[in-house]
């Protein structure tokens, strides 16, 4: 018997399907990442305007938004540290960890692929085992530090989620928060937003931060001191006794004899 094997259009026919399902896949990621990125964007647009910052539009911006989201946690302490400047580490944080994996990947796979090329040229195995011990020893050593520059990626982020969250709410609900943010999807973005809409809590504010809205009123202990009026003495004029008839009527002589 003979089999008819299925023609192109044949097998595009039966992949239809998992096209459709990675074409929604696909649009359902990015369109939760825009609104994500929309909802962070105003989060921190409402925020930075809660503590008279400028440059509201800020958190629209790429790596600026990471930025502005540090300044708006301010000092995060971590032990005996405080971070004092979190808006440049948050920033840097990325890049850093953008650098050493992209550096990394480059130093480990270039040997690799020099001796896989040497070996199709000469055939020679030795360099093959040679260039496999060199990639896995190298490929152990990449692991190892990305996975260092990722743990410290998380910290700052998540340091400065946590700082965020104690700012609107008390307790432990900045470390329920936190882990809802760690491990749910979207849920960072929606957090910061819905905790924008709230009154900040004044009892948790740095100086530096003022609450838009809510003008500050500098008590002072200046003494008031009271208007000086003048004591003006009425003196009132003497009484003076009205005679009567008898009164006036001359007294009597006396004679008196020696």
């Amino acid at each position: 018997m003979y089999t008819t094997q299925p023609t192109g259009f044949e097998g595009f026919e039966a992949m239809i399907p998992l096209l459709v399902f990675l074409g929604l896949l696909y649009g359902i990621l990015l369109l939760g990442g825009l609104v994500s990125y929309i909802l962070r964007g105003l989060a921190q647009s409402n925020m930075s305007k809660a503590r008279g910052m400028g440059n509201h539009w800020l958190g629209f911006i790429p790596y600026a938004r990471n930025y502005q989201l540090g300044q708006i946690a301010g000092e995060i302490e971590l032990g005996n540290k405080v971070i004092r400047n979190p808006g440049l580490w948050v920033l840097l944080a990325p890049i850093i960890f953008t650098f050493v994996f992209v550096v990394g990947y480059v130093i480990v796979m270039v040997p690799y692929m020099i001796g896989i090329f040497r070996f199709v040229e000469t055939e020679a195995v030795d360099q093959l085992l040679g260039s496999i011990v060199l990639f896995t020893i190298m490929l152990l050593i990449f692991v190892v530090v990305v996975t260092i520059a990722q743990v410290f990626l998380y910290l700052i982020i998540y340091l400065t989620y946590h700082r965020i969250f104690s700012h609107y709410v008390k307790g432990q609900k900045p470390v329920y928060y936190l882990i809802i943010a760690m491990f749910v999807p979207l849920a960072a973005s929606v957090l910061l937003f819905m905790l924008s809409k709230k009154p900040l809590l004044s009892d948790q504010l740095s100086p530096d931060l003022v609450a838009v809205g809510e003008p500050s009123v500098v008590e002072t202990s200046v003494p008031v001191e009271a208007p000086v009026t003048e004591e003006i003495a009425i003196v009132a004029p003497p009484i003076v006794a009205k005679p009567t008839p008898d009164e006036t009527a001359a007294p009597e002589e006396v004679d008196s004899y020696a």
